[in-house]
């Protein structure tokens, strides 16, 4: 990868005064050089306290639905119960008997109990892992000399971005999920096939991301098939109407610990509980997650158009023959709850750097400008979840007094 653009020791100095102010703060001004690796440094460090800070209940209740409090509670129980549980759980994974898809959060909850029983230091970890991935994947985009301090370059970091530092609250998905991307990258734009090894890391995250693997080799060694997959893309639009039942049929051809994850999905029960809420909020989430699908696809669409330009540049040839393989897949699941959309996040960063190297200043300006409206359901659920993990002193508040309130009184 390319070596980091030269820096001013003054903007550099600004950023260091500001972080000493507040995260928040530097991080916001940091967006101005973003290609830089003072502003990398900075996105870094402000993951790390969001982690650090991020504050949750122990355990759900109808007050609190979010999937952080469930680790937290988690973790309480390591504390409590220690090596034993540890090892029980562990059994279970490698049994592949009771459905137990990853094992990566016990872990970082067992060791972690064993240093303190302050969980901020648990989501401290996690940010980290999540951060470096997410940050790695990121510098692909930016890299690019096509990206520049723009609107269109803002809205397509915006689009590779969208597995944001939150979702250490869903953690095993969407620490995955960077991981996954950042394979992709590594294999399909640098042709470093080494990193099928940190691929096959992802599983132990979340075991969803064996069905990952195997889209993933099928990528591999179809990449000259565009006009099959091309067809199969748009087959896969009028499959997703029915992939639920589909997939039902196929449940029992699959390992048994796979069958266990692939019911929990595809539960009638389940799927109805997901979709019970009959009120003006449920509806406009569904209105703008059809947008969202929509939007994407169409996007995918205008590659299929655009393919010859696509296939010609050595940047980003072998990845649109992975995204039109990954998406064809994503189609197919995507009426499936829990499992379609979540998958649909990892073709994002993909279709935000197809779109900067070719499109970027050329074509469908208009059609990029549309994305804040299709996103602003998104925004705004952003918005109230960030919210509920954080009080505003966040905000504007030092890295000294954050430290001395999460970690040292907490």
């Amino acid at each position: 990868m390319s070596t980091w653009p030269k820096e001013h020791n003054l903007d550099k100095a600004v950023k260091f005064i500001l972080f000493l102010i507040s995260p928040t703060i530097a991080f916001l001004y940091s967006l101005r050089t973003i290609k830089t690796k003072s502003s990398y440094v900075v996105f870094f460090l402000a993951a790390l306290f969001f982690g650090m800070a991020f504050t949750v209940e122990s355990g759900k209740t109808d007050d609190v639905g979010i999937d952080g409090a469930s680790y937290r509670e988690k973790f309480d129980r390591y504390i409590h119960y220690g090596e034993y549980l540890y090892y029980e759980r562990l059994n279970e994974y490698l049994s592949f008997d009771k459905g137990d898809k990853d094992f990566y959060f016990d872990t970082v909850a067992f060791f972690t109990s064993k240093v303190t029983h302050n969980y901020h230091v648990m989501f401290l970890i996690f940010a980290m892992v999540f951060a470096y991935f997410a940050l790695k994947s990121f510098r692909f985009l930016t890299t690019e000399t096509k990206f520049v301090t723009s609107y269109a370059c803002f809205l397509l970091a915006f689009l590779f971005m969208n597995n944001q530092i939150f979702n250490i609250n869903g953690l095993r998905f969407w620490t995955a999920a960077w991981i996954g991307v950042y394979s992709i990258f590594q294999i399909f734009r640098k042709d470093n096939r080494k990193y099928f090894l940190l691929a096959l890391c992802t599983p132990f995250i979340h075991g969803a991301f064996w069905l990952f693997l195997l889209v993933l080799i099928i990528a591999y060694f179809n990449q000259k098939k565009h006009n099959t997959w091309v067809i199969l893309f748009y087959i896969s639009f009028g499959l997703s109407f029915i992939s639920v039942e589909l997939m039902r049929i196929s449940i029992d051809y699959l390992p048994n610990f796979l069958q266990n994850m692939a019911l929990a999905y595809t539960n009638e029960e389940y799927i109805e509980e997901l979709g019970s809420k009959s009120n003006a909020y449920f509806y406009v989430s569904q209105f703008f997650s059809y947008a969202l699908k929509i939007y994407i696809n169409v996007m995918v669409l205008l590659f299929i158009k655009n393919a010859n330009q696509i296939t010609a540049n050595p940047k980003t040839a072998k990845l649109f023959s992975f995204l039109l393989v990954w998406m064809s897949f994503v189609n197919f699941v995507a009426p499936i709850p829990s499992l379609g959309g979540r998958f649909l996040s990892l073709a994002l960063p993909i279709i935000a750097y197809i779109w900067l190297v070719n499109f970027k200043g050329v074509k469908y300006k208009k059609y990029l400008q549309i994305m804040p409206f299709v996103f602003a359901f998104k925004i705004y659920l952003l918005y109230s979840l960030y919210s509920e993990v954080l009080d505003f002193k966040f905000y504007i508040s030092s890295p000294f007094y954050l430290i001395y309130k999460y970690l040292i009184v907490a």
